[in-house]
C-alpha cells in the first residue's frame, strides 16, 4: 500500500556502527540485520556514537556520508534521499537532495558520486551536496530521510530540484521511508568564520578506498598549511563545485568537470561533441603536490591538461589533441567565450583564461587568489601580480617568483591573451595526472566529425523535456557518424544534437544489456534540424 506524505514524519532510526572507512562491505551487512520494528532500514558508519564529524561538514572536506538501507517495500522501482535540518525558524531545509537512484541500489559510498541525480539544496541552486555549515555554535541535528517509491516522480525540468518540489513529486509513490538523525556541534570559531576554512586533517577518500591505499593526516604544519590553501581557493568558484581532500604527498580535487556558466556559445569550428558530466572523484581525483619545488629540468606541457580551475573544470594547454603541430584552439575558433569547450571525452575543460570563472569577483581579486592549480602543484592566477602591474613573465616557462599570497613560494603563473595562455612548461615535477591524463576520460563515441566550420553555436536546456540542446548552423554540408562505422549526409543549414542523461528503469534496462555490462552511466541522443527533422537515428551511449 502506498504511504502517501504531505510532510515527511522524520523517525530518527540510528543504528551504531562501529566499522572502519573502507569496511562498506560491513556497513552493508550491518544494514541487512538492522530491521528492528520497522523492516526498511537505513545506517551508516560516518558517526558511530550518533555524532557527524566535521569530515561532513563545511568546515571538514565537506564529504557526503556512507549510508546503507535494507529491506525496501516489495514494488520499490527506484530511491530518493534528502538530508534534512529544522533550524531556530522553523522551516526545514535541506542539504543534500538526490534522486533517480536505481531500485536495485542499497548503499551510497562515502563521497559517493554518479549515482542518481542531484538537486539543489536551501543554500543555493546549484545541484551538489551542501555541507551543514550552520551561523551559529551548539549543537544540531541532520536527518537522512530514504524514500522507496513505486515509480520515477515526475519533476520539473529547467533547473535544479529542490527539497519541496521533490517531496510534492513523491507524494503518491512513496511505498515507504527509512531514516537515521546525526548530530554536529559546531564550535564558536568555526561558527564565526563567513565561509569557514577546511581543516588540514585529511579523511580517508573515495580514491584510497579504489587504490586500497590509507588517506593520512598531513604530518607537519607546512603540509597543512598548502592543503587548507587549495581548500580555501575553492571556496571562491561562484561557476561550480569542486572538493578537496589531502594525505601528506597530494590534495585531491574532485569534480564532476562541468561549471554553470554558459557553455558552448560562440564556437566558430567544432567537431561537435558535447560537454556531459565526468568522474572526476575517488582515483580519479586531480592530484595537486602539496610540496611544489623548481625542478632541475623542466617538462613539457604541449598535449591534455595541465591543472584544474577552482570550480572543478581541467585547464589544457593551448594546443590540440596530438601537440601544438596540430594548431592553437583558441586561434582557430574552437573555443567558446569562457575559453572552453567539449574535447573527444565529451568532457569541457578549457584551453586558455577562464574567463567566465572570473567574472565572478572583481578583476583584482585574481592577482593575490589562486583561479587553478598547476600539475606540478604551483598556483595559477589572473593577468596581473600581486601589486596590480601586468605579470611578469621569465623565459623558462612563462611564470614568475614574485611571492604571492595564499599560494606556495618558488614560483606562481600567470594568465595571458597570448598563447600559451597559461604556461609553457612545468617549472616544478608534475604529478602522476600528467602521465596518466588517459585514464580520467572516457570517451562514450566516436568523434562524429573532423572539426569544420559553424556558426551561431549554443547550448540551452529544453524547458518542455529537459534535453540539452546543443545548436549550430554550417554553411556547407557534412557527414557525421553515430558509430564510426555508419555515416549520415547532411546538407546546409541549422542543427541540434540533443542528449539527456539516462535514470530509473530506463537506465537500469540499458545497464543490463551486455554490451553495457560494467558500466553505470547512459545517456540518449537525438539529431535533428532545427525544425525537428530526424537527421540520424537516436542512439544510447553508455559508459
Amino acid at each position: 500500500m502506498k504511504t502517501p506524505i504531505s510532510r515527511p514524519t522524520l523517525q530518527a532510526v540510528f543504528v551504531a556502527v562501529a566499522v572502519s572507512f573502507g569496511s562498506f562491505t560491513s556497513l552493508s551487512a550491518m544494514a541487512a540485520t538492522a530491521t528492528g520494528a520497522s523492516p526498511f532500514a537505513v545506517v551508516s558508519e560516518a558517526g558511530p556514537d550518533g555524532t557527524m564529524p566535521n569530515a561532513y561538514t563545511c568546515d571538514g572536506a565537506g564529504a557526503t556520508p556512507a549510508l546503507a538501507w535494507s529491506n525496501p517495500p516489495a514494488g520499490t522501482q527506484e530511491f530518493a534521499l534528502l538530508m534534512s535540518t529544522v533550524p531556530p525558524d522553523g522551516v526545514t531545509k535541506y542539504n543534500w537532495v538526490l534522486y533517480a537512484i536505481p531500485g536495485a541500489t542499497r548503499q551510497l559510498s562515502k563521497d559517493s558520486h554518479n549515482v542518481g541525480t542531484l538537486g539543489a539544496g536551501s543554500n543555493g541552486p546549484t545541484a551538489a551536496y551542501q555541507p551543514p555549515c550552520s551561523k551559529g555554535p551548539g549543537q544540531k541535528s541532520y536527518t537522512f530521510t530514504v524514500y522507496a517509491l513505486s515509480a520515477a516522480p515526475v519533476l520539473p525540468q529547467g533547473a535544479p530540484v529542490s527539497g519541496p518540489q521533490l517531496l510534492s513529486a513523491m507524494r503518491s509513490i512513496t511505498l515507504g521511508t527509512a531514516s537515521l538523525s546525526l548530530h554536529h556541534t559546531r564550535s564558536n570559531e568555526n561558527a564565526n568564520r563567513n565561509p569557514p576554512p577546511q581543516p588540514s586533517k585529511a579523511v580517508t577518500s573515495g580514491a584510497a578506498a579504489t587504490v586500497g591505499m590509507t588517506l593520512v593526516a598531513a604530518t607537519t604544519q607546512a603540509q597543512n598549511e598548502a592543503c587548507v590553501r587549495v581548500a580555501n581557493s575553492l571556496k571562491a568558484s561562484t561557476t561550480g563545485v569542486a572538493t578537496v581532500e589531502c594525505d601528506s604527498n597530494y590534495a585531491y580535487v574532485s569534480s564532476n568537470g562541468l561549471p554553470t556558466h554558459t557553455m558552448m556559445d560562440g564556437i566558430v569550428a567544432s567537431n561537435l561533441q558535447v560537454p556531459i558530466a565526468q568522474s572526476f572523484f575517488g582515483a580519479n581525483a586531480w592530484k595537486i603536490p602539496l610540496k611544489p619545488a623548481i625542478a632541475a629540468t623542466t617538462t613539457t606541457a604541449n598535449d591534455g591538461p595541465i591543472g584544474v580551475a577552482i570550480n572543478g573544470v581541467p585547464i589544457f594547454n593551448p594546443c590540440k589533441q596530438g601537440g601544438c603541430q596540430n594548431g592553437d584552439t583558441k586561434a582557430l575558433g574552437e573555443l567558446d567565450v569562457c575559453n572552453g569547450h567539449a574535447g573527444r571525452a565529451d568532457d569541457y575543460h578549457y584551453h586558455a583564461a577562464p574567463t567566465c570563472l572570473m567574472a565572478g569577483k572583481p578583476a583584482g581579486y585574481w592577482d593575490t587568489h589562486p583561479l587553478g592549480w598547476a600539475l606540478d602543484g604551483f598556483a595559477i592566477f589572473g593577468y596581473n601580480d600581486a601589486d596590480g602591474r601586468v605579470a611578469s613573465r621569465d623565459g623558462v616557462c612563462g611564470g614568475n617568483t614574485s611571492a604571492v599570497a595564499n599560494a606556495p613560494s618558488g614560483y606562481s603563473y600567470h594568465v595571458t591573451d597570448a598563447s600559451p595562455y597559461v604556461l609553457s612548461c612545468f617549472r616544478g615535477t608534475p604529478s602522476p595526472d600528467l602521465a596518466g591524463q588517459g585514464a580520467k576520460f572516457s570517451p562514450i563515441r566516436q568523434p562524429p566529425v573532423r572539426p569544420f566550420g559553424v556558426s551561431a553555436m549554443t547550448l540551452t536546456t529544453d524547458a518542455a523535456d529537459g534535453y540539452q540542446v546543443l545548436q549550430f548552423q554550417s554553411d556547407r554540408p557534412f557527414t557525421s557518424t553515430a558509430t564510426g562505422s555508419d555515416s549520415y549526409a547532411n546538407s546546409a543549414g541549422s542543427y541540434h544534437i540533443r542528449y539527456q542523461t539516462v535514470t530509473g528503469p530506463e537506465l537500469a534496462t540499458l545497464l543490463a544489456q551486455r554490451e553495457h555490462a560494467g558500466k553505470s552511466q547512459c545517456w540518449n541522443f537525438q539529431f535533428t534540424t532545427s525544425a525537428g527533422l530526424t537527421t540520424q537515428p537516436a542512439v544510447s551511449y553508455c559508459r
